[in-house]
């Protein structure tokens, strides 16, 4: 029989936090055990905690204690989940991990060593074997996992079947990232209402990078071309919406591609999370909509089930015989964050990476 495996929520109070909290008040086998946050430790979390997201403080949860940051605090705990800031989070995740926790991080700061996998589930799963590299390089007895930049999900999830399945030459996009990637609290109102802010080279340039590490881990139905012939490059906004990233890709390819074989590709798509019914695996990773108007970010951002774990993928179009226009709509403090982590820790559960007895 499963055991309950106990989790750590670091910045739990924080945006992706509460949504980490929220998942998995009632997972059936992954339950928050210990709440760390910076500047409320020893009040009661439903106090101190500013709920921005659906439902309220799970009544279980309410009255637990926020705790300080502290390994030496956790002895019972089993997995750890870091959405902490870039910076802060490198040193403390590495701190775990030598001390035998399993990290599934949200931050950036280890997303580019060359032995932390770099996780999507449904998309490279395989690249779980990297933690026992990791482990043999660094000597550790835990691990760290990351999961992708939300952007960069929002826009490979959907590019991976394209990929796996069809000779791309070329991926442009455009992005209209919301408020809440920022964290809270976030930009000044004068700076974003009544405009769209350019997130600036440096944001499109780390768009680029993480979505060309993610396609290159794809495995591939056909031999070429190479990801290296693949040209990608990607605009990115913030604009006032408070959940949601809406991102516009044209796609081009080498031979002439039908947009409704692109359109089944994605439809069909599926991985192991779906293969193992994992239980934050949305039915679909991808889903499709002919509506002229979808998706759109009010109405589509908790698609799925899981409510927010789904993809929608709309406004398919065949611009010509060899580029096909999609837009994508992903919620990026769910799928692309909370809900990513947790289903990555599901999947480490079942590879045996985390003691599942």
């Amino acid at each position: 029989m499963r055991r309950t495996l106990k989790a750590a929520i670091l910045g739990a109070t924080g945006l992706v936090g509460i949504e980490y909290v929220r998942m998995l008040a009632d997972h059936p086998y992954i339950r928050p055990a210990y709440l760390a946050g910076k500047g409320s430790v020893g009040k009661p979390y439903g106090e101190i905690v500013r709920w921005q997201t659906i439902g309220s403080v799970p009544k279980g949860i309410a009255d637990q204690e926020v705790k300080p940051t502290d390994p030496k605090l956790m002895d019972d705990v089993d997995i750890v989940f870091s959405p902490l800031p870039q910076g802060a989070a490198g040193p403390v995740e590495e701190q775990f991990a030598k001390l035998g926790f399993y990290v599934i991080s949200n931050s950036p700061d280890h997303r580019f060593d060359m032995d932390v996998p770099m996780m999507i589930p449904e998309v490279n799963p395989h690249t779980a074997s990297l933690i026992d590299e990791q482990r043999r390089r660094r000597d550790w007895k835990g691990f760290i996992v990351t999961t992708p930049l939300c952007t960069a999900q929002g826009a490979s999830i959907p590019l991976a079947p394209i990929f796996m399945n069809f000779k791309m030459n070329g991926v442009m996009l455009t992005t209209m990232q919301s408020l809440s990637g920022a964290g809270y609290p976030g930009i000044a109102s004068l700076d974003i209402v009544d405009n769209a802010l350019p997130l600036g080279d440096g944001y499109d340039a780390k768009t680029v990078k993480e979505v060309t590490r993610i396609l290159s881990e794809v495995r591939r139905r056909i031999q070429d071309p190479p990801l290296e012939e693949v040209t990608l490059d990607a605009t990115t906004h913030r604009i006032a919406t408070i959940h949601g990233h809406y991102e516009v890709a044209y796609v081009t390819f080498k031979e002439d591609t039908d947009v409704h074989k692109v359109k089944e590709a994605m439809e069909g798509f599926i991985g192991e999370p779906q293969e193992l019914k994992l239980p934050s695996a949305p039915e679909r990773p991808i889903l499709i909509t002919d509506q002229d108007a979808r998706p759109q970010v009010f109405f589509d951002r908790w698609a799925g089930n899981p409510p927010g774990m789904s993809v929608v993928v709309g406004r398919l179009k065949q611009v010509n015989r060899r580029t096909v226009r999609f837009v994508s709509l992903i919620h990026n403090t769910v799928r692309g964050a909370a809900g990513g982590g947790i289903l990555t820790a599901e999947l480490l559960v079942e590879k045996g990476y985390i003691d599942k007895r």
